[in-house]
């Protein structure tokens, strides 16, 4: 190959690149047009109203202080320690049985 043929295949190069960046530009305009905004606007906002629908998830209906009252009592004398050091009224509270 020549000089010449070499920097010819360069430049059909160039040019190939060049006509596929603009092929990838209406792609940018796309993404811009109202009409498609508009579309996704719609599907997010019905995608949340279909996910706001139904029973919200159960909970525990137990009364918390029981279950406080339930761990404490299982716990070793180190845990309880512990949370007479980290939260003494939290401590005495279920130390004394108040509810």
């Amino acid at each position: 190959m020549e000089k010449n043929e070499i920097i010819e295949e360069i430049n059909d190069d160039e040019k190939e690149t060049d006509a596929q960046d603009k092929q990838g530009e209406p792609a940018n305009d796309f993404l811009n047009d109202p009409t498609i905004i508009s579309y996704i606007e719609k599907q997010i906002a019905e995608g949340i109203q279909k996910a706001l629908k139904g029973k919200p998830p159960k909970t525990n209906t137990a009364n918390p202080t029981e279950l406080e009252r339930k761990q404490f009592e299982k716990m070793t004398y180190k845990e309880r320690l512990n949370l007479f050091k980290t939260n003494p009224q939290t401590y005495y509270k279920l130390s004394k049985g108040e509810n």
